[in-house]
Formats: C-alpha cells, sequence, structure tokens
C-alpha cells in the first residue's frame, strides 16, 4: 500500500504518460500536498482524505496493471476509459395503439436577480463549476481537477472562512470527496434537489459585465498572424452588444471598448498579419481584466494599495511556507521560501548549466514538478550528454526549447538563458506575479568583466544569486549568509 513514506520512492520509475488521466491529477495533487513535509496533507482534513483515496486507487491500479508485464494491445485496452452503456428504452409492441402523451405543466425555468460586476468572485466561481455538473457522467480526472483546484484556492486564500457561501463551499467539497471515495472510471454526479437549488441561486447571483469580456477577447488576440476570421468575429459581437443596448455610452468601459473597436476595424481592413495592440492601451487592459503585464510605479500606502503594518510580535507569530531544501543545497543557499527566485550567472563554458540541471533533478526527485527552459542549446545532443552524466532523467523533470505561456502547472522553472529567451525585467515580473507559487532560477552569460546586460535590475528582483566561476559556485541572498559548493 502506498503511503507518504513511501509514495516517491515506490513511484518514481512510473511512465506518467502511459497511465490514466486520473492517476496523472492525482499526482499533480500528491506533489502540491507533500511541500513543506506534508503540511498541507497532516493540517487539513479533506486533503488528506483525497489523498489515501487516490493512494488506495493507485495502489490497486499497480497491483493489477503494473506487477506483470503486459502486451502493447493490453496495455492500450486497460488505459482507456470506461464507456458508459446506455440501454435503448424497449419498444412498444407493433400492435398497442400508441396512448396520447399526457398533458404536462410548462415550468418555466427560474429567474435569478444577478448582480453585474467586473470579476465573478472565486467561490461563487467553483459553484457554478459544480452545479454544472449535475445530472453529468464525469471521469475521476475531471472530480479530482476540481476537488484539487478547490483545495488549491483554500489554501491560497481565495476562498476565505468568512466568505458569504462557506457553508455551501464546505458541503460541495464533502460531496466532491465522497464521490472520487467510492466512484469507478466514471459516475453521473447527482446532487440533491435542496442544495441543487441553492447552488443555482449562488451560480447566477453574479454575472460578468459584457465589456469586461469582450475586452478579455480583445487581448487575447493581441500579438497573433492570421486572427482575421476570429477578429471578425469579435466585431460583429462588439455591434451587436451596443446594438441590444447591453453596452451603453455610460459603461465604465465604454471608452476603453471604442478603442478595441476602432483597432480590430483597422487589423480587418488592413494588409498587416498580426493584430498588435499599443503598449500603453495593453498596459490598461490589462489592469482593468484582472492581469498586470507591465510593472507599475506606485508608492505602497496609497489609497489604492494601503500599506500593511503589523507588530514585531505578530510577525514573529506568522507562517512562512518554505520548500524543506535538504543537502548540499541547502548549505548553498538555505531553505528558501516556496515561489522563491534565483539568478545564475557566469562565463560561457564556467558550469552554469551543469549545475542547474543537477538542481533541477534534486528539486523534480525531491520537491514538485520541474520546467528546464533550455532555450539555447534546444534539444541537441550536449544537452541530452549532460542529463546522462548528471543521471538527471526524472519523471518530474521536463524540458522544452522555450519557454511556454502557461507556467502554473510546475512547481519550479529554469530558463536557460535569459538573453536567448530575450526575457526583460518587466517580463520577469508578469511571470513572477502570474504564477506566485512557482520557483524561477533564471541563468545568465557574463562578458569577460563579469558584468550582463541589465546585470542591477535583474538583481534586485530575485531572493538568490549564484555565482559559477571555474567550477565553483558562491551564493548570496536572502535565506542564507552564503555558501559554496564545488560541481
Amino acid at each position: 500500500m502506498l503511503t507518504i513514506q513511501n509514495y516517491f520512492s515506490k513511484t518514481e520509475n512510473i511512465n506518467w504518460e502511459s497511465l490514466p488521466e486520473a492517476f496523472v491529477k492525482g499526482h499533480s495533487l500528491v506533489q502540491g500536498a507533500s511541500a513543506n513535509n506534508w503540511s498541507a496533507y497532516h493540517s487539513n482534513e479533506n486533503i488528506k482524505r483525497v489523498v489515501e483515496a487516490y493512494f488506495e486507487k493507485l495502489s490497486e491500479y499497480i497491483k493489477k496493471n503494473l506487477a506483470e508485464t503486459k502486451t502493447e494491445s493490453e496495455t492500450k485496452a486497460e488505459t482507456k476509459p470506461a464507456k458508459v452503456k446506455v440501454k435503448p428504452s424497449p419498444k412498444p409492441p407493433a400492435a398497442a395503439a400508441p396512448k396520447p402523451a399526457p398533458k404536462t405543466k410548462v415550468t418555466e425555468k427560474p429567474e435569478y436577480e444577478s448582480e453585474e460586476i467586473e470579476l465573478i468572485e472565486s467561490d461563487v466561481q467553483f459553484i457554478r463549476r459544480y452545479a454544472a455538473m449535475h445530472g453529468k457522467v464525469k471521469s475521476q480526472a475531471q472530480v479530482l481537477t476540481l476537488i484539487h483546484s478547490l483545495q488549491k484556492a483554500i489554501l491560497e486564500r481565495k476562498i476565505r472562512k468568512e466568505s458569504p457561501y462557506a457553508k455551501e463551499i464546505e458541503s460541495m467539497q464533502t460531496q466532491l470527496i465522497n464521490c472520487y471515495e467510492k466512484m469507478g472510471e466514471m459516475a453521473e454526479i447527482k446532487i440533491d434537489s435542496k442544495n441543487f437549488k441553492r447552488y443555482l441561486e449562488i451560480a447566477h447571483s453574479q454575472v460578468g459585465m459584457t465589456s469586461i469580456a469582450l475586452l478579455k477577447a480583445y487581448v487575447s488576440l493581441n500579438g497573433k498572424k492570421d486572427v482575421k476570421d476570429k477578429a471578425e468575429r469579435l466585431f460583429q459581437r462588439i455591434k451587436k452588444a451596443v446594438a441590444a443596448k447591453k453596452i451603453t455610452p455610460d459603461d465604465k468601459y465604454a471608452v476603453k471598448l471604442n478603442e478595441a473597436f476602432m483597432t480590430l476595424n483597422a487589423y480587418i481592413s488592413g494588409d498587416s498579419p498580426t493584430l498588435t495592440i499599443n503598449k500603453a492601451q495593453l498596459n490598461g487592459l490589462m489592469g482593468i481584466i484582472g492581469e498586470e503585464l507591465f510593472e507599475k510605479k506606485s508608492l505602497k500606502g496609497t489609497d489604492e494599495e494601503p500599506a500593511m503594518i503589523v507588530g514585531s510580535g505578530e510577525l514573529l507569530k506568522m507562517d512562512f511556507q518554505t520548500i524543506g531544501l535538504k543537502g548540499k543545497y541547502k548549505e548553498l543557499i538555505g531553505d528558501p521560501s516556496v515561489g522563491f527566485t534565483a539568478m545564475v550567472y557566469g562565463l560561457p563554458k564556467s558550469g552554469k548549466s551543469t549545475m542547474c540541471i543537477d538542481f533541477a533533478k534534486h528539486l523534480a526527485a525531491e520537491h514538485g514538478k520541474v520546467l528546464y527552459c533550455a532555450i539555447e542549446e534546444g534539444f541537441g545532443y550536449t544537452l541530452k550528454e549532460k542529463i546522462e552524466r548528471l543521471k538527471a532523467s526524472h519523471p518530474n523533470l521536463y524540458i522544452t526549447d522555450q519557454v511556454p505561456e502557461n507556467l502554473s502547472d510546475f512547481n519550479f522553472v529554469f530558463i536557460d538563458s535569459v538573453s536567448e529567451a530575450g526575457i526583460e525585467v518587466d517580463d520577469i515580473n508578469r511571470m513572477i506575479k502570474l504564477n506566485p507559487e512557482t520557483s524561477f532560477i533564471f541563468i545568465y552569460h557574463t562578458t569577460k568583466e563579469g558584468k550582463f546586460r541589465g546585470e542591477n535590475k535583474h538583481a534586485h528582483k530575485v531572493d538568490v544569486i549564484l555565482q559559477v566561476d571555474k567550477g565553483v559556485v558562491s551564493s548570496s541572498g536572502r535565506f542564507s549568509a552564503g555558501g559554496r559548493m564545488e560541481l
């Protein structure tokens, strides 16, 4: 049986890509629950229940499917999701005259009072997702994904105990966990009528502003090539919304939407293959739709962002989550907090990539999912040679030759190198802000004088600085007084 003590050692050789999606999702959940010496597992009874149910299901699967060698056709057959068989209704006898359909009272759909707001609250979004599952057949992976997302939102305090819907959230969480524990590969989600009615009331209590939805669609087209058909459809959506008076001149974002309308019109009518939104306009739009792309130069303590003041005694009582780093890397940099940032720099051929791949292997084996962006070397022989030499292959270590837009699936991201990726300080700010739970390690080349482009700006943005010189790594930063390590 799998336990928190033996999970990672027992599963280190599993090829997760060959397993059903539900187990891949469960593995991701365990990685999150195991952070900081399994603190979430020990402190949250619901997380503990889900993890133990997953351990039981995976143990059964390993015993049944992975204990002995299977043929390729058998393996494919086992990993296919089970199909839900629906028996057709029996046909009436041919001689029987069709009975007239009984008159049924047509029930009108209930009308809900909805408040139009800029950003729908997290607890309402989750209740809406759960209510939408009612009466539908869902897989283990789909149920587990919702549980995982919900528990992550609770731990990140996006959903708080003070929420007006805290009781409904707790009930929903319990129902989902019960369903996951008892279900097979597929199950029909059924919510009792009383709860379902309440969930629908909450789900319809808030509706997003039409102007915000259209602006989000507009921003998503920025910088993309050959999207004139999408731009045309969005152009027509804006026209229809105005004609139907869903957007009026009094709308808070009418001016911004008018600018988008004009930009779309120019793009559709012109020859440019790319829709480009100017930086000033895009900066304003990202603030509106809930994402920050460019750094705002504002002072702390203004009316928009009040300063947080706590007593020194209160600060000492606060808990700050670290990753639980051990061994030689703890001696080098200390035990950094979750979501730390680091920069690694040195002359070409000094051993930066070797150190970083070894560090990535350590993090993958002990602390979570790692993405190594090998932009400079790409999928070439030199990278393969380093991974083989350092024995860095691990199910939690992934390689890419570019920086993906979505990094939320990874606990740690290495970017090798910053200059090859063309990343500026604004880009670093954006990545960190959009992925607060992800740690970033940025790798830089230096000149013979030991300098690199944007040195001061970049160095001020990170928690740890690692210099590699002739096979020796030295550190400075916020988590230790400085360590040294020979490669």
